[in-house]
């Protein structure tokens, strides 16, 4: 066997055989046991990533790995390093000990290590942190008292405990020394990672920030966007990359690019000068491209965005004409309403939508009781049957006066969904039918509610899918999360820009796709209609430096 192949043949057993401990040991834990400990396993691609980063061109042989786990990231690292290791899950160590008393490079210790070791510097640190929230408020007072009695920082209770983690390693790493971290990346945009952020830039060592897309799924069960933290405090610079990744192969390049010497950015850079802790950094990753376009205006530049009525209890307000009749409750105690976004199958919700819906028993009917209506027997029985199953002490209901009187919104012209996979839905709401809070409300201000056409024509097009392509929260499978304050920052289409012709143009094309649409037309000029929109908004709305390269 030539060299070759037995170094192939010795990684391959060596990936079955860390495949094989990984499954092991989550069959023999349980799911509440890693969820205490916060344990997610990282990914071969990303552990290899990581290990590239820290011993590149790395001054010293003293490394840490602050939560260990079961090793990955530790192992294959030579044994000329010099590894402490910290642990305080007795039952992950106890899966992985043979490789820990084999290796004799590695100082395991069975501690908790944001308690532990304050005084130790380290030359190179990889870490895959837990990621929990505090588990009681001993642990919680415990861990923020030693925070700002070593490093004197005053961190959210809020804070999740890789945050911590982060900040410890951070202060324990030589001046030399070179860090990576697979975090969350939920502290980007949330307030309790304003103080890590402060840190962060404080610190100026932070060199690269790679951001996947969620369905990249770095993580089995965790239901949330990740990055890569790469630091080197030998190279402090006044800026910072933030690099998006959407496939397995952009983040191969970005490992790539990392080693090199990074003349041509690959992301987007940002001074530290010009980056605020209490902002929101995950849109560095997008903002760059919002910045250039022309024509375009931050939605709340012409309209409000707004959450759908939150009820509290949208089970027990909502009905359908079977529960209407069941509890023998008269029509003039409902509101019309859009119970759920998986009710709207097209980009045009009409009165025959509604009946439609209505027809099939879909819950469209929102109970909404006034003090003179309480004299009606069948609907006093309902809420009594509220109160007894404790409906009225319902976190959002139980400060209402009474209990079952919510706010109301107008009907929304267009309509939002509020969880969306690859596209954005938006919906131009034909009628008065409100909306709850699976969906938003675009509110157009008294002088553009004319236009709501135009920016519904806008909506569907390809430039606004790029351009609102800044989701407040992701989830598992690809699932974005969006906040009306994110959509009212989003930037959409200008129609103060737009001459009386180029608006007469959009409504020709937007009129007759919304007819194809809803009078199941020809799926063929359906289509051609759609291409000329995006025709229109792409040259329409154009990227500056492009519009001067035509000049």
């Amino acid at each position: 066997m030539n060299l070759v192949v037995f170094t192939y043949f010795f990684r391959r057993c060596s990936l079955l055989e860390e495949y094989g401990l990984e499954e092991s040991y989550l069959n023999r834990s349980s799911a509440l046991h890693r969820r205490h400990y916060g344990q997610y396993f990282t990914p071969d691609n990303i552990a290899d990533i990581m290990k590239q980063w820290v011993l590149h061109n790395l001054q010293g042989t003293r490394l840490l790995d602050p939560a260990v786990g079961l090793g990955k990231l530790v192992q294959d690292i030579p044994t000329t390093y010099d590894i402490d290791a910290y642990d305080e899950d007795l039952k992950i160590l106890e899966a992985n000990r043979d490789f820990f008393s084999s290796h004799s490079s590695i100082q395991l210790y069975k501690h908790d290590f944001l308690v532990d070791g304050w005084d130790k510097t380290y030359d190179g640190i990889i870490c895959n942190p837990p990621y929990i929230p505090f588990r009681n408020e001993d642990e919680k007072e415990i861990y923020l008292n030693l925070f700002r009695q070593n490093m004197g920082v005053s961190l959210s209770t809020y804070t999740n405990l890789y945050g911590l983690f982060i900040l410890k390693a951070l202060h324990q790493l030589d001046e030399n020394g070179r860090a990576a971290f697979i975090v969350p990346s939920d502290f980007l945009n949330a307030r309790y990672g304003t103080k890590i952020k402060e840190y962060l830039l404080q610190d100026s060592s932070l060199e690269l920030i790679i951001n996947t897309d969620i369905q990249m799924g770095w993580f089995k069960g965790a239901a949330t966007t990740s990055s890569l933290l790469l630091f080197d405090k030998s190279n402090r610079s006044d800026t910072i990359e933030f690099i998006r990744t959407q496939s397995n192969e952009e983040l191969q390049q970005a490992a790539t690019y990392m080693l090199s010497d990074r003349n041509k950015p690959l992301g987007i850079i940002h001074h530290r000068q010009d980056l605020v802790p209490a902002d929101k950094w995950r849109l560095h990753f997008y903002q760059e491209d919002q910045k250039r376009f022309k024509n375009v205006q931050p939605l709340n530049h012409f309209a409000a965005a707004k959450h759908g009525i939150k009820t509290g209890s949208n089970q027990y307000f909502c009905f359908n004409n079977s529960k209407m009749r069941q509890w023998n409750i008269g029509k003039q105690h409902f509101l019309p309403c859009i119970s759920k976004s998986a009710q709207l199958k097209n980009p045009f919700f009409t009165y025959i939508d509604y009946k439609q819906l209505m027809q099939n028993d879909e819950q469209m009917l929102l109970l909404y009781a006034d003090d003179e209506q309480l004299e009606n027997h069948a609907l006093v029985q309902y809420l009594e049957d509220g109160k007894a199953h404790r409906v009225d002490q319902r976190h959002l209901i139980r400060s209402r006066k009474p209990w079952y009187r919510y706010p109301v919104l107008d009907a929304a012209p267009i309509l939002v969904s509020v969880f969306n996979r690859k596209h954005i839905q938006f919906v131009r709401n034909k009628t008065n039918v409100r909306h709850l809070d699976q969906l938003i409300g675009i509110y157009l201000y008294e002088e553009y509610e004319e236009d709501a056409d135009l920016f519904m024509a806008y909506f569907l097009s390809d430039r606004a899918q790029e351009l609102m392509a800044n989701p407040h929260k992701e989830y598992g499978k690809d699932l974005k999360k969006l906040e009306p304050k994110d959509l009212n920052s989003s930037l959409v289409l200008d129609v103060q820009a737009l001459s009386e012709e180029q608006k007469q143009e959009i409504r020709s094309l937007y009129e007759r796709i919304e007819y194809l649409t809803t009078h199941d037309g020809d799926q063929r000029e359906l289509e051609h209609h759609y291409q000329l929109l995006n025709e229109f908004f792409h040259d329409w709305i154009q990227p500056y430096e492009e519009e001067a390269g035509h000049n």
